[in-house]
This record gives C-alpha cells, structure tokens and sequence, in this order.
C-alpha cells in the first residue's frame, strides 16, 4: 500500500525472519559467533537467552543460512511435546521417514549407530531447540541423556538450547543441576542501543529500495523509536511498519517524532504499557530512584479527585431529593481519544478520496482517448460520392424545379455555434446520428467549414434536411459497445 508512495520495491518491516534484512549489532555478532563456535568445536550444550523480540529466532536462522553440507542439523521449534512424542520427531528428523519404534532402547541403539556413522563419515550433527524455556522437566531431562552418547575424546551430538530468561530460571532447579554442569558457553541478547537501531532501520530501507534511510525517518523519529521500543527488533518492526501506513494515510514523505508516538499510543493495550516502553533503556537504579518521586507527584491529584468525589455525592444526594437536575457533561470533543478516534477516522477518508481521484483521473483519459480515436477515424473517412444525376432523353440532365425561398427556409435547419459545441453533437442532435456521411453532407452545403473538427464560437451552420427515400423513411442502425 504504502511502497509506491516512499518509492520502495517491499515492505521493509515484515515481521518474519529473512536473511536479506539480517542486521547484525554488537550483541548478535557474538551470539552468531557463540553458535557457529559450538558446531565448529563441538562445544556440546550451548545456551542462548534473550528477551521477547531481541531476535533469537533470527540468529538461528542466520546460523542454519552458513552450515554446509557437512552439518546435520535437526532444528524443533515447537517443544510442547510428550517423551514419546520428542523421540519420534527425533526419529523422522533423523532417518528421513515416519517410524515409530516399539521402545526406547530400540531407538536409542538406532540413533546412536547414525551419530556413529556420521561421526565417521566426519559429520556434524547438532540439535536446535527453539523456545527451550516451555520444556518439561522431564523432556529436559530426556534432552540431558542423549548428550551420554560420546566418545572417550570426542561428542556425538550439540545441543543448542534457545529461550527467553524464564529458562535460565528452570535450569537452576535442583532437579536441573546434572543439565545445568554440562553446559559449556552461554550468551544473553540485549536489546539495541540507539546507534544500532539507526543502523538496523537505515539497512532495512536500503535493502527495500532506499539508498538513504534518513530520507524517509527523521533523526527524531529514529530516536522515539528507540525510547518507545526499547530498543527490541519485533517492536521496531511493529513502529516502523505502522509510521509508514500512517504517514501514506496522511501524505507525509518524511516520519516524525509525533508519528511514531501516535503509532505507538495506537498499538498500546494500557498506560503501563506506555510507562514501561518509555523508561526501557533506563538503569534499573534511576527507575527506582524515580519511583518514590512519582508517588510523591500523586499526591495532589489524588487529593483533588476526593474533593471531586465529595461533590459528586453531594449532587447526587441533591438530586436524589428532586431539589435540582445536575446537568450531563459529555466526553469532551478535544479528548485525546475522540481526537485520535476522529484522525484516523480522516485519514481513512483521505485514502479512499485519493484512490476515487485516481479512478476518475483514469476514467477521464479513457474518455479522451476515445473521443481523439474517433476524431481521426472521421477525418480519415473520404466524403460520399455524389449522387448520379437523372438524365433525360438528349442526354442531358433532367433540371429540377426551382423551389420557392419558402421551401429553401424548411429544407435547412441553421444553427449558430456556441462555446463547447462541436459539429458531431450538432449533428448527433439534428438527425439523431452523427456518422462520417453525415457529416460529409454538412460539410458540402456550408463550404467554409475546412475542417470538421474545427467550428468557430458565432458560425452560422447549415444542416440540410435528411434525403428520404421513395418507399418511405430511412432507418439505420448503429452497432458499438461501450465500457
């Protein structure tokens, strides 16, 4: 919708993993390090950790994007799963077919003889699990046993555990403690600084189409992203995405500050949320210190709105008794919700008047075109020959009788032209058809007429009556079709 508008070839701001947007911060080059270190060393249990939307997901990805041929990976995103379950997704990732093993053992001997092999045949097999904190203890645990299958100098298998922080809480569980000792690096994805978030939406934009980013984001713009997304990758995608459709809505080639915030006011589901986006990025011993003060600055108002309520009970009380009828105060027009209510409610408005523009522009040039094609196809039409004239017995032409000047009067119709005629609808309203023939015989009788196309404002034009034939009225029929 809005890509035409900022001369983009694709929406910059999808929500779903690709490798041609991959930006790459500080902290992601060392979280892809981390990974692409566990394959190559065969560092065994691997933890990866992060917030929601810092770009976990897309590290894997990225990682999975640079493996070679001589990597087996088995990647499960979705660890909702029984034991029985976990072992045949192990099964059909494995072996490359459905087979559900009658029990444990034999599965366990199948898949250890296929580490084996690939081990022999100097093959990496790694296992990726996406969202790990939503294992079981018991999966966990299952997990932690298939690490046993090594050999005295050498590990049959990765495993690499990909979740948000509730993991690393899980893992300190007594009962995960065996796990917890045998994982051998760990990393933590922050979320982005500012200088990384202008970089991550100027290559986004390049990627789309635009060579400078800035030319579409102000550095306001840029910076309340930042603040209101707290430097998160889905959220800035989320900002980023709805400033465009708004800012298209609104025909603005350049976001602002005020943009982004109306945005994010927009997607917000309560003011918490507006008080959390807004401190992120901010030490949590200054969020503190700031707590005491805001409790502090509530005093007053929550003062004044028990004296309002005091005065509301009053009234009530008062017209209750039938003493007096408090008047209704309706939600005010310059509300910030009605007001937003009614931008949106405009910019819908603009969009749709833009688009009916656009259509009866369209409509207009179709019309012209069509009207210039039959133009020319009534000049490229020769005139009709003359009639052949009667002769008599000598040879020569039989002569008509003269009419009177009366019926010379009845036998023309003169009009005189006037702005916006032309002589086809002249004519069209005199016979009630407008063809080249038509037209020919106007143009004989009136010999100042040059071009049919071209009539003066003021000319007196002659429009001779029909010729009829003997058998009675003429007819003709016209055949078009019109869209």
């Amino acid at each position: 919708m809005y890509r035409e508008f900022y001369n983009l070839e694709e929406k910059p701001f999808n929500l779903t993993p690709s490798p041609k947007f991959l930006y790459l911060g500080e902290n992601h080059k060392e979280a892809l390090a981390l990974l692409t270190y566990g394959v190559v060393e065969r560092k065994g249990f691997i933890l990866l950790t992060g917030e929601v939307g810092t770009g976990k997901t897309t590290m894997v990805h990225a990682l999975l994007g640079n493996l070679d041929e001589s990597v087996r990976c088995i990647f499960l995103s979705n660890p909702l799963l029984s034991q029985q379950d976990f072992i045949d997704y192990l099964a059909f990732s494995a072996f490359k077919q459905k087979a559900h093993f009658k029990s444990k053992t034999a599965f366990l001997l199948e898949f250890e003889s296929y580490l084996k092999e690939n081990l022999r045949r100097h093959r990496n097999v790694i296992l990726i699990i996406d969202e790990a904190h939503k294992l079981s203890f018991e999966l966990l645990e299952e997990i932690r046993l298939l690490s046993n299958m090594e050999l005295a100098d050498e590990k049959l298998i990765n495993i690499f555990l990909i979740g948000q922080p509730e993991l690393n809480k899980k893992l300190s569980e007594p009962r995960c403690r065996p796990l917890l000792q045998r994982i051998s690096s760990r990393y933590h994805i922050h979320p982005l600084d500012l200088e990384d978030t202008r970089k991550y939406i100027e290559n986004r934009l390049r990627v789309a189409g635009k060579k400078k980013g800035d030319e579409i984001f102000s550095g306001n713009a840029v910076k309340a992203v930042y603040q209101l997304s707290g430097g998160y990758p889905r959220m800035i995608n989320i900002l980023a995405d709805n400033a465009l459709l708004l800012g298209y809505a609104k025909e603005i080639r350049k976001i602002n500050a005020r943009i982004i915030r109306q945005c994010f006011d927009d997607l917000r589901l309560d003011d918490t949320d507006s008080e959390s986006a807004g401190e992120a990025g901010i030490p949590a011993g200054e969020r503190e210190a700031r707590g005491p003060r805001r409790r502090r600055l509530w005093r007053w108002p929550l003062a004044a709105l028990a004296v309002m309520g005091g005065v509301l009970l009053m009234v009530a009380r008062i017209h209750h008794e039938g003493a007096v009828t408090p008047p209704r105060h309706p939600v005010p027009a310059d509300s910030p919700a009605r007001a937003r209510a009614l931008e949106k409610k405009m910019a819908v408005l603009a969009m749709k008047e833009r688009a009916l523009a656009e259509k009866e522009a369209a409509l207009a040039r179709k019309e012209k075109t069509l009207k210039e094609k039959e133009a020319e196809a009534a000049v490229k039409t020769p005139a009709p020959a003359p009639m052949p004239v009667k002769k008599g017995t000598a040879g020569a032409p039989i002569p008509a009788p003269e009419p009177t000047p009366a019926a010379k009067e009845a036998a023309f119709k003169t009009v005189t032209v006037r702005p916006g005629d032309t002589l086809l609808q002249l004519a069209a309203d005199i016979y009630g058809r407008a063809d080249a023939k038509t037209l020919g015989l106007v143009q004989r009788f009136n010999p100042g007429i040059k071009d049919i196309n071209l009539i003066e404002v003021g000319e007196k034009i002659r429009f001779p009556a029909p010729a009829v034939p003997a058998g009675g009225s003429a007819f003709t029929v016209h055949v078009a079709s019109f869209k």
